[in-house]
């Protein structure tokens, strides 16, 4: 049903999961690991790029449709089955098969054009 991707669509699935990650993160409290190894050796700015990220890749996902964002979310973040997916969009399998494929290519397309692929 996910269909053969395209690099670019297959960079915006990793650019998914690692904003999930990266906002998981950052809602735990884990975002920043300082560690007694020197006043020198912590880097705030690598923790300030995560919350970027995150906050870039939602305006990038927030572009998309509600149906495409929901099923991508579904599918790669909470990775529910196809029925389920389905069900929630009020949609056919069919539907859905044509659904995914054309919201990766609108996430690849929005991350190309605001640079984050």
């Amino acid at each position: 049903m996910i269909g053969p991707m395209s690099p670019d669509e297959a960079l915006a699935v990793a650019r998914l999961r690692q904003w999930c990650h990266d906002r998981l993160s950052l809602a735990s409290a884990h975002s920043c690991d300082y560690q007694r190894q020197g006043w020198q050796n912590r880097n705030e700015r690598t923790f300030d790029a995560r919350l970027v990220r995150v906050i870039d890749f939602g305006r990038a996902l927030g572009k998309l449709d509600g149906e495409e964002q929901t099923a991508l979310v579904l599918t790669y973040r909470d990775r529910q089955p196809s029925q389920q997916i389905a069900q929630a969009l009020q949609c056919s399998l069919r539907k859905l098969s044509y659904l995914i494929p054309s919201a990766r290519r609108h996430l690849a397309a929005e991350l190309d054009r605001l640079n984050l692929l």
